[in-house]
């Protein structure tokens, strides 16, 4: 795997390579300077070298304008170029400046990280229903919260009309995904968003399990640790099950699992395992909560009725989710599915990563009709 995506990525940065000489050169001779000149040559492969960093620079706003830029600037050549071919005309004594200097696919890219941006703040509710063939006291609602990553993109005031929308349709219990903060998240910021996400008023309480995110490795100079991180959320009356089980009335049976980005040095129980040490009543609903939809199948097989996870984003960013179902970078990319007598949700999160972009999916939070009509 690891080959094959060097490859992949070496052959990337070929393709942008030369798609940035022939843009230049294109864009030079369009203002008439002389290709041959020593100075202007140096200047085209400096700026080819320079543009095609900046193109992959995927980790930043910047980098991702770029990268935009340059598929949206090479999908224009192509259409021009096909148009070209369908009805040849002479050709001009030199480019036109405005194709050359990449005005329409500029537009294109201010037009769609503009949605982009206003995606990603505006979060919607999204409700599946979850029947069950088990004898509940109640039906049950529940709320999923995931992807946070407090301090990239909704914060304060924007995060706590969430909450009290939240509080205000009842939930009987709250699930907090994972990835609530992340490497970029100040320790104030994670104060806060714990301080937000614990005023949500339900009946039966609000658990937490850890993504690969949450655990702030992914940075030598961490604001605050995972011991900080757990101790500020259950100081704000939240749960944390860390391979650990929880009975709800009598009538859950909730699973908190490790994130398995971890498991190696932390350790991760299995489902089976967290079943036997709960002495879990098979005639409870069983809930796990996996912050990455992992082990599926095994869960269906030992008769878990729900499993619900966040992580993948919905891609987030275009062509990213498409890639994932169509690879299964993931078992499950998104949504709420049935398969073998389990029900899964996948959640594309009520925020996103790195970025305040999403041009794929949407900013949501996840209602859970578990049982009733």
């Amino acid at each position: 795997m690891i080959p094959a995506l060097i490859l992949l990525l070496i052959l990337l940065i070929g393709l942008i390579g030369v798609y940035y000489r022939f843009f230049l050169g294109r864009l030079f001779r369009a203002f008439s300077l002389p290709e041959e000149a020593k100075g202007v040559r140096i200047a085209r492969c400096v700026l080819t070298v320079v543009l095609t960093g900046c193109s992959l620079m995927i980790f930043s706003t910047f980098g991702l304008m770029m990268l935009h830029f340059t598929a949206f600037s090479a999908l224009t050549d192509l259409l021009v170029y096909l148009f070209r071919r369908i009805r040849p005309r002479p050709a001009p004594k030199r480019p036109s400046r405005i194709l050359a200097c990449g005005l329409a696919p500029l537009v294109l890219v201010a037009g769609v990280l503009s949605y982009g941006w206003w995606n990603i703040y505006h979060i919607v509710e999204t409700t599946y229903q979850i029947p069950t063939d088990k004898t509940l006291s109640q039906p049950y609602r529940a709320v999923l919260i995931a992807d946070l990553h407090y301090g990239n993109g909704i914060t304060g005031e924007a995060l706590a009309e969430q909450c009290d929308r939240i509080s205000a349709r009842e939930p009987d219990f709250v699930l907090l995904g994972g990835d609530i903060v992340d490497e970029n998240t100040t320790l104030e910021g994670m104060q806060e968003a714990c301080a937000l996400l614990g005023s949500i008023r339900s009946r039966y309480g609000i658990y937490y399990v850890c993504g690969n995110h949450d655990r702030n490795a992914y940075r030598n100079d961490p604001a605050y640790t995972i011991r900080e991180l757990y101790e500020t959320l259950t100081a704000h009356g939240i749960t944390v099950l860390e391979d650990e089980t929880v009975v709800l009335n009598g009538d859950i049976t909730l699973m908190g699992r490790a994130d398995p980005g971890f498991s190696a040095q932390y350790g991760r129980a299995s489902v089976q395992e967290l079943l036997d040490k709960a002495h879990a009543d098979p005639d409870t609903f069983w809930l796990v909560a996996d912050h990455q939809p992992m082990e599926l199948a095994k869960s269906a097989a030992l008769g878990v009725d729900l499993t619900v996870s966040g992580h993948t984003h919905g891609g987030q960013v275009f062509p990213i989710g498409l890639c994932d179902r169509l690879v299964h970078f993931n078992e499950m990319n998104y949504g709420c599915r049935e398969r073998d007598g389990m029900y899964t949700v996948v959640t594309s999160g009520i925020c996103g990563w790195g970025f305040p972009i999403r041009t794929e999916a949407r900013s949501e939070y996840v209602w859970l009709e578990i049982g009733g009509a």
